[in-house]
């Protein structure tokens, strides 16, 4: 390796770290946009702007798109482009507070002071948007999403007082906001695999239940069906209660 190639890897992995701290200091997301630029002057193929995505990616940094002005909200229901849309007039009615004075009250708020607190949490609220946004088509709606993002910001707005300084606020709040927002899929996700599980329980049930009524040309108990060995006793009670007693080949306990 040359000296210009050594020189630029050394200012690849200069920009990589910067790149990483920013996208902490900025709660955790970041633009593949700003990406771009950061990298712009090392000329880097896509593959290897992909390469950088992916090890951001792997130390729990958010790439987002490139848009945050809503224009990328096409691809969302009707129903949740109103919302957002509801919500971010309502958002443009707080003031915005300078850098300067944004600043001071994370202080404050670090220090426990309630009102600083509130006024920290109205000022962040944009920001449970912005994330939200990144979260979205994922199985959750934005309102979810939304909530979630904001009980996590009203608690943690409450906890910063371990931190060293107002520049760490963002990124602890965007933490947290991420990780609510990231536990609420997760739940729609094994709630998801859960129901179909039941759903293919029943169809097994049903599908057993079928095969041996036609066997005996009528319908089969669900002790005669769990004799079978295929399905036990408790499955096939199971899917009598979550299909109300509808499935066909199997006779109604009873009768």
């Amino acid at each position: 390796m040359n000296e210009r190639e050594v020189a630029k890897e050394q200012e690849f992995m200069k920009t990589l770290q910067e790149t990483l701290k920013q996208a902490r200091r900025s709660g955790g997301v970041i633009r593949r946009s700003e990406i771009a630029e950061r990298f712009g002057p090392l000329e880097l193929e896509q593959a290897q702007l992909d390469q950088v995505e992916a090890y951001l990616k792997a130390h729990k940094i958010t790439v987002g798109s490139d848009s945050t002005d809503g224009a990328d909200d096409e691809d969302l229901p009707e129903e949740e482009r109103d919302f957002l849309q509801s919500y971010k007039e309502m958002l443009e009615e707080i003031p915005v507070l300078s850098d300067s004075v944004l600043d001071a009250v994370k202080i404050s708020a670090m220090a426990g002071e309630a009102s600083a607190q509130k006024e920290l949490t109205e000022q962040m609220l944009g920001k449970v948007v912005e994330i939200a946004r990144l979260y979205a088509g994922q199985g959750v709606s934005a309102e979810d999403l939304i909530g979630a993002g904001n009980e996590a910001l009203v608690t943690g707005v409450t906890l910063l007082g371990h931190l060293e300084g107002p520049q760490e606020v963002e990124g602890e709040l965007g933490r947290r906001i991420m990780d609510s927002m990231e536990d609420l899929i997760s739940a729609m996700l094994d709630e998801k695999a859960f129901d179909r599980e039941l759903e293919d329980e029943v169809n097994l049930v049903a599908d057993k239940a079928k095969e041996l009524a036609e066997i005996l040309g009528r319908k089969v108990t669900a002790e005669e069906l769990a004799r079978e060995g295929e399905v036990t006793l408790e499955q096939i009670n199971n899917a009598v209660r979550m299909t109300g007693g509808m499935i066909g080949d199997l006779e109604e306990a009873g009768k």
